[in-house]
């Protein structure tokens, strides 16, 4: 016996009242419960007219455990044990509170739950269907009972209460709804604003990292090539310190949008750092493709003019790390080799790239 009840509550403690068999459940449980507080009063003396009052809570149990059956067995669609349930639940309960009468009373907050738990579960327009239905079950039944017509403007405040607590909570539940909506988005465009220099528009130091590991979680999926590069810009310094500030800014963000011109559009731009700038080729690229998008960069840089100072010229030194390679497997490990080839590339003169690949390289 002990093992059985033990087995019935790990079921019902499952048992998903958002779900339709949990409703199923809930509705007749509580009834239940209620029935056994009736029961109780009934043996104390305090039950006025008992047979009325079972025969209204009786016909409730046993719409509670028929449902429990069509739901269990699945008899009829989904949306016609929804529309059906809509118009049951709410007649059946006007059943017993007419044959209840008084004792009804503590348990008439039922018919607001039914419709504020149709709106949750279903959406606003069962919610209007189920206000519709227990206004209309309620008010005849109120009507036709005695005891209720006796105190009309308790009635009346039942069935207005019926009306008007659950569109307040639908109204409640809309803005919190539009509350959650709006704190996702302010998130959303607090992390984008957290990963984007706030300079040249692209992303920052933080937002290349993030993509370096989406595609290295790719290259290591299907073994794919690709590509990181870090560039430096060459000249940089003499355009800050003879056209000043105003006019480097400029600089970086005309640089950003021609790295961004020479790229794919699945291709990552970003601004590491002051003058230096990450670019990761995602895969389905040779490593003759890689050069020449090298090069195309490096071109686009020297193209620059500056008005004030026709003699000063930009130019790029570029750092390449091809992928895969089993001696960088983590985003340190390739921005450093990047890093590595790019003072190479300084040192042997500027303006032009080398790779992990090309002989000369620690890794050729």
């Amino acid at each position: 016996m002990k093992v059985s009840l033990i087995r019935v509550q790990a079921r019902l403690s499952r048992l998903n009242l958002g779900g339709e068999m949990g409703h199923a459940c809930f509705r007749f449980f509580g009834a239940m419960a209620f029935a056994a507080c009736l029961a109780v009063a009934y043996f104390a003396g305090r039950l006025a007219d008992a047979g009325a009052v079972f025969i209204g809570v009786g016909v409730y149990l046993i719409f509670g455990l028929l449902w429990i059956g069509v739901v269990g067995r699945a008899v009829l669609t989904y949306q016609e044990r929804r529309m059906l349930s809509i118009i049951l639940d709410p007649a059946c309960f006007a059943v017993s509170i007419y044959f209840g009468g008084a004792a009804l009373g503590p348990v008439t907050w039922a018919p607001i739950v039914m419709v504020i738990g149709n709106g949750m579960r279903n959406g606003p327009y069962y919610a209007r269907l189920s206000t519709i239905s227990g206004v209309v079950c309620m008010s005849i039944a109120l009507w036709c009972s005695p005891f209720w017509r006796g105190i009309p403007l308790v009635s009346a405040g039942l069935i207005f209460a019926i009306i008007v607590l659950p569109a307040y909570v639908r109204l409640l539940s809309e803005q919190i709804e539009q509350a959650k909506r709006e704190l996702k988005l302010r998130a959303a465009t607090l992390e984008s604003a957290s990963r984007t220099d706030s300079l040249t528009g692209i992303l920052n130091r933080s937002g290349f990292f993030c993509a370096l590991e989406e595609l290295l979680e790719e290259v290591r999926a299907d073994a794919s090539s690709a590509a990181v590069m870090l560039l430096d810009l060459d000249g940089f310094k003499a355009i800050n310190d003879e056209c000043g500030h105003s006019a480097g800014d400029a600089a970086l963000k005309e640089v950003a949008v021609r790295l961004t011109l020479c790229v794919r559009a699945g291709d990552t731009v970003a601004r590491i750092g002051g003058d230096e700038f990450g670019i990761a080729l995602s895969s389905g690229l040779t490593n003759e493709s890689v050069e020449r998008v090298a090069q195309d960069l490096i071109d686009a840089i020297s193209s620059m003019r500056f008005p004030a100072k026709p003699e000063l010229r930009l130019g790029a030194s570029i750092g390449i790390c091809l992928l895969p390679n089993p001696r960088f497997l983590i985003a340190e490990e390739i921005m450093e080799e990047a890093d590595r080839l790019m003072y190479q590339v300084k040192r042997a003169g500027k303006n032009r790239f080398r790779s992990s690949g090309e002989p000369g390289s620690r890794y050729a």
